[in-house]
Formats: C-alpha cells, structure tokens, sequence
C-alpha cells in the first residue's frame, strides 16, 4: 500500500467526460477497518464547459488523526513492531462524476496510508514515500557504560520502514562482524531500534534487502562517549512523517526572558512616603519563557541535511536528563542554517537554539 505525505498537497483529479460537476468521498481511520461513513464529502462544479476538470487536495483533512506527544522509548529496544496508529492514518476516496445533479461512482478507489511528513518542490506531486523513513548516512548516538541502557539518554533512537513479505532488515556489528537479521512476515510499516541490543558499546550498519537479497538502502550508528558535556537528546518529525533522534553532544546554555506588563501607582496620601509607598512603577502579568543552545559536537557531511528537516520539523522534543527526565516540547528558534562541508569548513559543528513549547509559569485554564 502506497504511503503519501500530507503536510504537501496530494490531488485527486476527476476528469470524466460529459462532466457537469463531481464530488468525492474520504473515509479516514487508524485502527480497526474502514469506516461505514464518509468523513468528508466534497463537491465541485466545472470551471467552465471547455475546462472541466476538478481537483481536490485531501491532505489538509488528515492532520487531525494524527496523536504526536513524545517519540516511543519503546522504539528503540524492540525490532520489527507495527509502528503506532498515532503516527499513520488509512484512506479511501470515492470519485463521483456528476451530470446535470446525477452522480455516477468512478473505480477504482484511491486507497492508501498517509504519514505527517512532506516532499521537496522538485520531488513533484502526489511523492509516494520511499520505503525507509531515514536518510542513508551515518549518525551518532551517545554512549555511556555508566549509564544505563534503558534510560532515555542512552537510546540511540529508532527508524521506520515499510516492509514487504520477504525482505530483510539486516545488523552488522561494526567491531565483530556479526550479523543479525529479521526477516518480514507481515507487509507495513515497522520500527526497529537503530542499534542491535547489546551492541550499543560498538555500533551497527544496518541494510535493507529486497526479496532478492540485494541491498536497497545502508545506514551507521556510531557511539560517541563524550568526557565533559552532558549530551541533550532532541527527537522530532523528520521529513517523512518518522520519529528521529539527534544527539547534541556538545556545551549547552540556558537563557530565561521575562516580559511584563507595566502601570504607574499613585502615591496613597500626600505627602507621600518614598520608603513605603512601594515606588511608582509596578509590574503585572508577569510571564517568563526559557530557551537553551545547544552544539553538536563534531559531526559529518549529511548532517546538513538531517539538521534542515529539524529545522522544518513541526513536532520536536528535548531531553535533558540531567536537568529532568521529561520529554520537553521545544519549537526550534534558529531560522537559518549554513550547510557546512569538510571541505570548506573541516571540522563541522552545528549550534542551534529551542524556545521551551511552554510558559515558566503555570498559566493553563
């Protein structure tokens, strides 16, 4: 089943002869099997009779399905599991022409999944996604032998994967050689942890195999042991609609802004006391926001390019475990990024600033 992208447009042409106008039909769910009735029901009518085509973007309508709140820790310790409804949404459109107020059903339906991820302007219309949600490169994840494995900022993260029967995700260790495979025996998208368990000290290459065993897709996960920093995890949406993890390694500052409302107080009696009138200007509806920057460490050529998919990312988190274990939700301040290269900057280190998603003071009603 193909897998679309709905934070880009995806179009649904009708184009029927003799057409006066047409209306569609879109049925949307995430569990269980389709539903008895429509969610949505549009209708249009012809531009004109030498123009009669009509077009229907359905992907505004899926946002809505969609529950993204943190990335699954589980996700990264368990290997070839059905990735979560929350993040995937089933589809069908039913196409009608209409003639003269009489609508005809056209076949066949357009059926398929879509995924809170986009395409790129020259990738074109409708992108099916590609088989993988991760870029091929190589990443970095923090290890640590004192800390624990389990624990949220020792995970090296997770990725997804549409698999057909018969193909293979396959591990090799990059200190030992060995190998370990799964092989599909069910068809959908699955998650599987990015480093093989156990193998968190050496790292992984991790390859894909199609059912002729040749190679479709290669990415490394390397270990980093940093002696100084406490590294912070960032996990967010990447282009494809797929939870990623980028470790930011490196030195980390916290910056608090407070911002209030202000008015001036006249004075109880006169004369007035300078010592217990309490001043002339005060302060109400006293707010603060916190923000941190953060530096990557050293890294390679890709991380460009995995970096801007953060940047155009709409749901992010941060995760200081050394300030608390929370998922923090964070909007990424920084708006621009210069693409360093080894070869025009040698050694690569990306700094980049979140806004904390909240108010320092509680202020929900």
């Amino acid at each position: 089943m193909s897998i679309n992208l709905s934070r880009s447009p995806f179009i649904i042409e009708i184009d029927e002869t003799g057409q006066t106008g047409s209306k569609i039909e879109l049925f949307l769910w995430t569990t269980g099997s389709q539903p008895a009735s429509p969610q949505y029901t549009l209708s249009k009518k012809i531009p004109a009779t030498n123009n009669i085509n009509t077009y229907y973007d359905i992907a505004p309508y899926v946002k809505e399905y969609y529950t993204f709140g943190k990335w699954d820790n589980d996700a990264a310790i368990y290997f070839d599991v059905d990735i979560s409804t929350n993040y995937i949404v089933n589809y069908v459109v039913k196409k009608y022409k209409e003639v003269s107020g009489t609508y005809t059903l056209l076949t066949p339906n357009v059926t398929g999944q879509f995924m809170n991820g986009y395409s790129e302007y020259m990738e074109g219309q409708n992108r099916v996604m590609q088989d993988v949600l991760l870029d091929e490169g190589t990443y970095f994840y923090n290890y640590d032998a004192d800390i624990p494995t389990s624990q949220g900022n020792a995970l090296a993260g997770s990725f997804d994967v549409e698999m057909e029967v018969g193909e293979t995700i396959r591990y090799t260790n990059l200190s030992t050689a060995a190998t370990q495979d799964y092989v599909a025996t069910s068809a959908g998208v699955k998650s599987f942890g990015r480093v093989y368990t156990g193998w968190n000290l050496y790292g992984n290459k991790v390859e894909k195999l199609n059912t002729g065993s040749n190679v479709i897709w290669t990415a490394k996960f390397k270990p980093v042991c940093e002696p100084k920093y406490k590294p912070v995890v960032i996990d967010f949406v990447n282009k494809y609609g797929s939870w990623s993890r980028i470790y930011f390694l490196k030195a980390n500052k916290r910056n608090v802004t407070v911002k209030a409302d202000k008015y001036k107080l006249n004075p109880q009696a006169l004369p007035y006391s300078p010592t217990q009138d309490g001043g002339q200007i005060h302060e109400f509806n006293k707010t603060g926001n916190e923000s941190i920057r953060l530096n990557t460490g050293w890294v390679n050529d890709n991380y460009a390019e995995y970096l801007q998919q953060l940047l155009l990312s709409e749901n992010v988190t941060l995760l200081d475990y050394d300030y608390n274990q929370f998922y923090n939700p964070v909007n990424v301040q920084t708006q621009s990024l210069e693409k360093q290269t080894g070869l025009n900057n040698g050694m690569m280190n990306y700094e980049l600033t979140f806004d904390f998603a909240y108010d320092l003071i509680n202020n929900v009603v």
